[in-house]
């Protein structure tokens, strides 16, 4: 009596277990969908060149809470994910940590770093083009829908031709 109870639950066990990886392989990419792919500051840079891709550099610290609400509210949103991914290397600099990063032949501490690109609170988001040179810098936070609009701004190079204003008052509007 005891055996096909325990072979329904294996079974109940591998169905699910299967379930998992199917849904697993179909969210996957390469990164998961709806999560944004953060590398090191050193690798990042690297990769944003040889993808020819722009980077965008999340300078926080440990203590800041709207840190942890761009984290809990905007980099998880989906759109903001999936644009990030096509179109940017993201990476995350604490600039507290006791760690350096190389730049530009530098060598920096991570507050150095912070300071030279003109950080003065958190969270802070570099923009770099795909050569590693700043494009500009967006201090605090910003809600995941205006940000995805950024994104697209900046990602598309609409920045090179068209005020952000302009882009706002001409770009279609995209979910």
């Amino acid at each position: 009596m005891k055996r096909p109870v325990l072979l329904g639950s294996v079974v109940v066990a591998i169905i699910g277990i299967g379930a998992f990886i199917n849904w697993e392989l179909a969210t996957s990419d390469g990164g998961e969908k709806g999560k944004v792919t953060w590398v090191t500051f050193n690798e990042g840079m690297a990769k944003a060149q040889s993808e020819n891709k722009k980077v965008l550099l999340d300078v926080y610290t440990d203590w800041c809470s709207w840190c942890k609400k761009m984290d809990s509210d905007v980099y998880t949103d989906a759109k903001v994910a999936e644009i990030l991914n096509e179109k940017f290397v993201a990476i995350k600099l604490n600039a507290e940590a006791n760690s350096s990063i190389q730049y530009d032949n530098t060598a920096y501490t991570n507050a150095d770093f912070s300071q030279a690109l003109g950080v003065t609170g958190y969270p802070a988001t570099v923009f770099f083009g795909s050569d590693t040179k700043p494009i500009t810098l967006l201090p605090g936070y910003v809600d995941a829908e205006r940000f995805s609009t950024i994104l697209r701004y900046i990602g598309d190079d609409h920045y090179k031709t068209t005020s952000f204003d302009d882009y706002l008052a001409n770009a279609p509007m995209v979910n």
